[in-house]
């Protein structure tokens, strides 16, 4: 049988194809869906809010006051100098000058001090001991009496360790010193040498005597510290300068003690050996010349003889006697020559004659040979006079060392005493400048602002803790809502549902006040058929059967996963919309063991399973609804056999006959995991119809029912949301485009 298209009621499948396909977003990872998530969450969050806010007024009706009290500080690095001279003590300087004497206000030391000063190790609210019970503590002590007479005392009642005892006077300077510490705050003013200290306690003018006490009690100490310091100093300075004074007179006598060594070890000074070395050396220049010009004469006399012998020497010797036996030889060859003209040889007068020439020539060499021994006489006279000079010049220089040294080491002695005697006047004249500032010491800081008892409490800070509050219920509400939307594993719109099955989603059914009362909720539809729901199951039918054009679905089962998912309901509408069209449509409830037809439509004589025991024939078990224009085969009792009932031949010839009357033959089938008839009624159908309620079903669920049904080879049309809340769902869906609110409800209207 053939479906005929009726245009007045086919609607067009991309509208709704849009929303089927559109996945679900896991893990709130789009910003538009976290808005739409919160905002739907308004009302919740609101609700954090409100608590927060009003845990934050009881808080603050039953916080302490405090009182902060301040007083303010200026360090000063320029100092007044009555005389100029340098302080022991410097000035304050460096960029970190301001937060290492921020160190000094908080020291032990200081606010010890403090604390004895103002015996603050008495008050309550820095000694912990003196405190009375709180609440919490009296409750305890009423529960444990109630106990004390019991056995359970020794395991209830547990002795604790006093932390502070009043007798215990360095515990209870501790527990004062870090209560003081814990109730002061310093800190330096941003681009200033001005530092801040505030006190916070319960009394206003116990928190303004407290900072002025630490105040004034910083710049005494800072008074001491320089009194102490030059104090010192002017002791060590004592001691050293005795010690230097004994240093240099210790120097200057060893200068003494040196000099008058040397005077006697060398009976003459330095200068009177650097005069004698200078004439020595003029001495020895001459000695040196006198002996070259004798070496001289001897070695050219000394030539002459080698080479043409004694006579020949006679020509460079430099000698009267010479010169005048030379002139008498001179004039003796003359007369030779004279009278070797006029006489022969053996003349008498020329035996006479070569005798004189003869006797000139011996005196001549006898001369020479004088001569020469002489120069070489000089000439060993001149070396070693020149040796007898180098010899004294050298004992001279070194005479001249050894006093060169002593000087050297008399001049280093002297600079030391000088070294020394500048030390000790260098100290004597810091001794007394030193002296003299003892009275001349200046506090490097002065108090610019004194602190006064403060009007209004500063503590709790009322704006503060709302602020915090207010922030801390708004994030508390964020995250329950996010936490609700996570931990909610149902689903709240179309494209959940098609995200998580993977089947596109044939309709969504609102919920409607006729829900459970199925013949009111027939009559709701036929009443007025342009409803929310009407629309809706019109959605159903024109998405069931534009599913297979070419074949459209003539045999239908509607199932779900598990009971309550309104599948009876889905089914019954379904029929009633499709035989609007003037088809015949017969609804057939196949739930044996909970069958719920009967009480619309209760079959005349007896019901599906007389049927198909074919104990009454089929056509007298029909009921007509003819207000509603269809058929339905109800039970009058349940079955514990459903399934071989329904897997029996009989249940299929009794589908095949009614395909020939009916046009639709819709199948009110039981629950998948509930028990196994769905599987044998989704062999007869031509497709299935899957009912998920909105917002109710978990996920796991309705993707364990799917997967049985698919598993087992049942066609699967799609999926249809039950019981859904317009508004809400429409919150889900819409938002993700940007639509909600009222866009939303005009689009189920």
């Amino acid at each position: 049988m053939s479906v005929p298209r009726d245009d007045r009621w086919v609607e067009p499948a991309s509208a709704w194809s849009d929303t089927a396909v559109m996945p679900r977003a896991d893990g709130f990872t789009d910003l538009p869906e976290i808005l739409s998530i919160l905002w739907r969450g308004k009302w919740l969050m609101a609700l954090c809010l409100t608590l927060a806010m009003a845990s934050a007024w009881v808080l603050l009706q039953k916080l302490p006051k405090g009182y902060t009290a301040g007083a303010e500080i200026m360090l000063n690095n320029r100092q007044t100098h009555v005389v100029d001279i340098e302080s022991v003590v410097g000035d304050l300087a460096g960029h970190d000058m301001a937060a290492n004497e921020q160190r000094v206000l908080t020291s032990e030391r200081l606010l010890g001090t403090v604390i004895r000063r103002l015996r603050l190790d008495r008050d309550p609210e820095f000694n912990p001991s003196l405190r009375p019970p709180g609440p919490v503590s009296r409750m305890k002590a009423r529960v444990f009496g109630l106990f004390s007479g019991s056995p359970l005392s020794a395991y209830l009642v547990q002795p604790k360790p006093v932390l502070h005892r009043v007798d215990d006077p360095d515990s209870t300077h501790r527990a004062a010193l870090e209560a003081f510490r814990a109730a002061l705050e310093v800190r330096g003013v941003p681009r200033t040498r001005a530092i801040v200290l505030h006190v916070t306690t319960s009394n206003p003018a116990k928190s303004a005597l407290i900072a002025n006490a630490l105040a004034d009690l910083y710049i005494v100490d800072q008074l001491e510290s320089k009194f102490e310091a030059t104090r010192r100093a002017s002791g060590w300075l004592s001691e050293r300068i005795a010690e230097l004074k004994a240093k240099v007179e210790a120097s200057e006598a060893e200068i003494e003690a040196f000099k008058a060594e040397q005077a006697i070890a060398d009976g003459q000074g330095s200068a009177l050996t650097a005069q004698q070395i200078a004439e020595l050396n003029t001495e020895m220049v001459s000695a040196r010349a006198a002996r070259a010009e004798a070496e001289a004469r001897f070695a050219q006399i000394s030539r002459r003889v080698k080479s043409g012998g004694i006579g020949a020497a006679a020509d460079v010797v430099r000698s009267e006697l010479v010169l005048a036996l030379r002139a008498q030889l001179a004039e003796g060859l003359r007369r030779e020559a004279e009278l070797a003209a006029r006489y022969g040889p053996k003349h008498p007068k020329m035996i006479d004659i070569r005798a004189e020439i003869g006797d000139a020539r011996t005196a001549i060499s006898a001369e020479v040979r004088t001569v020469i021994e002489t120069l070489r006489n000089d000439v060993s006279v001149a070396a070693a006079r020149e040796s007898a000079l180098e010899q004294s010049l050298s004992t001279l220089e070194g005479k001249s060392l050894i006093q060169s040294r002593k000087s050297v080491q008399l001049r280093q002695l002297q600079r030391e005493a000088d070294a020394d005697r500048l030390i000790y006047e260098n100290f004597l004249n810091r001794f007394r400048e030193t002296s003299e500032q003892e009275e001349l010491q200046d506090a490097d800081a002065r108090i610019l602002n004194a602190a006064f008892p403060p009007q209004r409490a500063s503590s709790p800070n009322r704006k503060k803790v709302v602020v915090l509050a207010a922030a801390a219920g708004l994030l508390l509400g964020i995250l329950v809502v996010l936490m609700v939307e996570r931990l909610n594993r149902g689903l709240r719109s179309a494209a959940d549902l098609s995200a998580l099955t993977g089947r596109p989603v044939l309709a969504s059914l609102p919920r409607s006040g006729f829900w459970r009362r199925r013949l009111g909720l027939l009559q709701a539809i036929k009443a007025r058929p342009n409803a929310q729901l009407a629309e809706a199951v019109r959605k159903l039918r024109t998405s069931l059967f534009l599913s297979n054009v070419d074949r459209p679905p003539q045999v239908v089962m509607v199932t779900s996963a598990v009971a309550g998912e309104g599948k009876s309901t889905t089914a019954l509408l379904f029929a009633h919309m499709t035989a609007q069209l003037g088809r015949s449509v017969i609804l057939v409830d196949c739930d044996i063991r909970r069958p719920t037809l009967q009480d619309i439509a209760p079959p005349p004589v007896g019901g599906l399973v007389p049927a198909l025991q074919r104990k009454v024939d089929v056509s007298d078990a029909i009921c007509e609804m003819p207000d509603f224009g269809i058929h339905t085969l109800a039970n009058r009792t349940a079955s514990p056999q459903s399934a071989d009932i329904l897997s029996s031949d009989r249940f299929r010839d009794l589908i095949a006959r009614l395909r020939q009357s009916y046009d639709m033959v819709v199948l009110d089938a039981p629950p998948v995991l509930a028990v196994a008839d769905a599987a044998a009624i989704g062999h007869v159908a031509d497709t299935c119809i899957y009912a998920v309620r909105w917002n109710k079903t978990p996920r796991q669920v309705v993707q364990h029912g799917l997967h049985q049904l698919t598993g087992l080879g049942v066609s699967v049309a799609g999926c249809v949301l039950t019981r859904a809340d317009p508004v809400r769902e429409a919150r889900y869906s819409y938002s993700r485009y940007g639509y909600g609110g009222e866009a939303a409800r005009n689009a189920y209207a």
